[in-house]
């Protein structure tokens, strides 16, 4: 498997799938995909995109820090679950941030995908919220 850098455009099949499902695919489209400090990960196997995450530089109002990014729009192909795949797409992720001097990763992860990130390191900060049409999320973060 390998992480390579992907054009915005090129989550958007696999943020249908499975974040945006039965919506059509120009809603797959987040603000700050195409800011210049903004950039995308995908995760190959068998030269087939199975997982992505887009990373933003971005503040969080509730978590102060000097150089903030957002990790945003990870999606793993559901036939690739449970192999690592989105375990390596974070590590990427961490790995980007610190060489771009950020102090912070931060997200608004879907309470299924809470354990997930509590064992990459990541806490959470305060209740559940809900995100309308999305569902219940958890506040996360964690320093690179």
């Amino acid at each position: 498997m390998r992480i390579d850098r992907i054009h915005a455009r090129a989550t958007w099949p696999l943020r249908q799938l499975v974040l945006r499902p039965g919506l059509p695919l120009e809603a797959c489209a987040f603000p700050h995909d195409e800011e210049a400090d903004s950039f995308h990960l995908g995760a190959w196997a068998d030269d087939a995109l199975v997982g992505i995450a887009s990373i933003y530089a971005e503040a969080c109002a509730a978590l102060p820090a000097a150089k903030p990014f957002r990790l945003r729009g990870m999606a793993v192909h559901p036939d690739r679950r449970g192999l690592g795949v989105g375990a390596l797409l974070v590590v990427e992720a961490l790995n980007a941030v610190r060489t771009a001097d950020g102090d912070l990763l931060w997200c608004n992860a879907r309470t299924s995908a809470s354990g997930f990130y509590t064992r990459l390191g990541f806490a959470v900060v305060g209740e559940a919220f809900e995100l309308p049409g999305i569902g219940p999320h958890h506040l996360m973060h964690r320093a690179p």
